[in-house]
Formats: C-alpha cells, sequence, structure tokens
C-alpha cells in the first residue's frame, strides 16, 4: 500500500509539469512572435540621418512612453513581493531541514515513525509543485505584460544601437 501511494504521488508530481511547459511553450512562441514584429517595426526610414541630440530625445520618449513606465512600475513592484517571498522561505526550509533531522534519528528508534516522515515528505513535495506552478504563473504575467510594451523596447535598442554607432555623448556617459 505504501509503494502505490507513493508511487501514485510521484505520477502526479510528474505530470503536472507537462501542462505547465505547453502553457510556457505557447507563450515563449508569442513572445518570440511579438519581439520579431517589434523588430521590423523599430526600423524607420530616415533613422541613420538622425543626429545625436535626436536620438536622445528619441529614446527619452519611448522610455518615458506611460505604458512602458507602469510596466516597468509593476515589473519592480512584483519583483519586491519576490524577494520578501524568499526571504520567508529560506526560515521554512531551515525548519524543515531540521525536522526532517529529527524524524530521520527518530524513526531508527520508535517504530512507524518513518511513515509519518515519509507524510511530511510528500507534503513538503505537494507544496514545493504549488509554490514552482504558482512563480510559473508569476514569470508568464511577466513575459505578458513585457509583451505589451515590445515595440518601444525594441525601438529603444534600435535608437541605442545608432547612438552607440555615432559614439553619443548620451550613450557614452551610461558606459561609464
Amino acid at each position: 500500500m505504501r509503494w502505490l501511494s507513493c508511487s501514485a504521488f510521484t505520477l502526479a508530481l510528474a505530470l503536472a509539469p507537462l501542462a505547465a511547459a505547453q502553457d510556457y511553450e505557447a507563450m515563449a512562441s508569442r513572445m518570440e512572435q511579438s519581439m520579431a514584429d517589434a523588430q521590423a517595426a523599430a526600423q524607420r526610414p530616415g533613422d541613420e540621418a538622425l543626429g545625436c541630440d535626436q536620438l536622445e530625445t528619441e529614446m527619452v520618449t519611448t522610455m518615458q512612453d506611460p505604458q512602458v513606465q507602469a510596466v516597468l512600475a509593476e515589473q519592480g513592484a512584483q519583483s519586491q513581493e519576490q524577494m520578501a517571498r524568499m526571504r520567508e522561505a529560506q526560515g521554512r526550509v531551515r525548519a524543515q531541514i531540521a525536522t526532517s533531522m529529527f524524524m530521520g534519528i527518530a524513526s531508527s528508534f520508535i517504530p512507524g515513525l518513518g511513515y509519518a516522515q515519509m507524510a511530511q515528505q510528500q507534503a513538503q513535495a505537494a507544496q514545493m509543485q504549488q509554490q514552482q506552478q504558482a512563480h510559473m504563473g508569476e514569470m508568464m504575467q511577466m513575459a505578458e505584460r513585457m509583451q505589451t510594451i515590445m515595440p518601444q523596447m525594441m525601438r529603444g535598442q534600435r535608437v541605442h544601437e545608432l547612438a552607440q554607432a555615432k559614439q553619443c555623448a548620451f550613450v557614452q556617459a551610461q558606459q561609464q
């Protein structure tokens, strides 16, 4: 019976990431297409004739776009939340390690305690699986948000490359 429950649990853990992987692949494909479209649109006739002042103005205008600023603010806030959750998780991991070590030692002296340890490990694995799925969802949300500003990001990259080629002062100052 113990073998059957472990096998069923292992199978569930193995199959869950397949659905998430398919979602991720679809999102990655959309992101690639969005990036390709944005790169094509980033090239405008007359770009090469722009002077450094015009390139700097174009860069500032592109990066100060309200949509870009909103997405960057959301990304920053979400990153801060993730950092806070990571710090919390570190404390829980330390406690779980100590409990697991105690249960491992105690199970060698107390008959049946090994089952409790196995149940605890299964619960921890299930919790880790849920956290992994939540993180994947967050990553996909971040990618979707970035996709909305892909045209501005690719335009910014194009302007930056042109300014670099012309050795514009505003680009040189950023590199120092």
